[in-house]
């Protein structure tokens, strides 16, 4: 883990409450994204669904804390069901999500676009292995997925505003484990293996 000595972080002991909420998410001064952002996201993986002529019906947002982007996809793809999923107590009981880990939420279903927004840098190694296995088992066709990583810390956050509490690995670590079962198109798009999709060899960097 990292330390971030510039603010006090509320988010200790894997205890996403409301103070970590506000702090990373509505208090604009702290927060590490501003809501345009998600916005400009949801329109940037609307668009690549599009151009790869896959249809989404239904979404699953895991790890979705405040549901920052559910407003931005259901509007880019309003015959979509939405599914969200976090561990945290505090944001399933006020927003009505179902209280569920990244490695161990489960799902009769498979879903047409699977979100994992910034969420496995939480995770220990073992954990973090699991939910990648879990998102293939989870996801048909597109998968969002970002995370902090090593190099991110190192060159391209910024630590003032970033959560510090975290477990940093390498992207390498990512990209490895995340090529067994996704096409990487770039962005943080990835297309299911199982989608019988053709790719032209520039379309994706695997």
């Amino acid at each position: 883990m990292v330390e971030n000595l510039d603010f006090p972080n509320p988010m200790k002991n894997g205890v996403f409450d409301e103070e970590y909420y506000a702090r990373y998410y509505r208090d604009r001064i702290t927060r590490v994204a501003d809501p345009v952002h998600f916005v400009r996201l949801g329109r940037f993986i609307s668009a690549y669904c599009g151009l790869l002529g896959i249809g989404i019906r239904s979404i699953l947002d895991l790890g979705c804390g405040i549901g920052t982007l559910r407003k931005p996809l259901l509007k880019r793809f309003p015959k979509a069901t939405y599914t969200g999923v976090d561990i945290s107590p505090y944001a399933c009981a006020k927003f009505g999500w179902e209280c569920a880990s990244v490695s161990e939420y489960s799902s009769l279903d498979s879903f047409d676009l699977v979100i994992c927004h910034d969420v496995l840098q939480y995770l220990s190694d073992k954990d973090a292995g699991a939910a990648i296995r879990n998102l293939n088992a989870l996801c048909r066709s597109v998968l969002y997925f970002s995370v902090l990583t090593k190099e991110d810390w190192s060159d391209n956050c910024n630590k003032s505003l970033t959560d510090s509490d975290v477990n940093l690995r390498s992207t390498n670590w990512y990209r490895r484990r995340l090529r067994r079962y996704f096409h990487n198109l770039g962005g943080g798009v990835y297309v299911s293996r199982k989608l019988d999709i053709v790719l032209y060899s520039l379309e994706h960097l695997d």
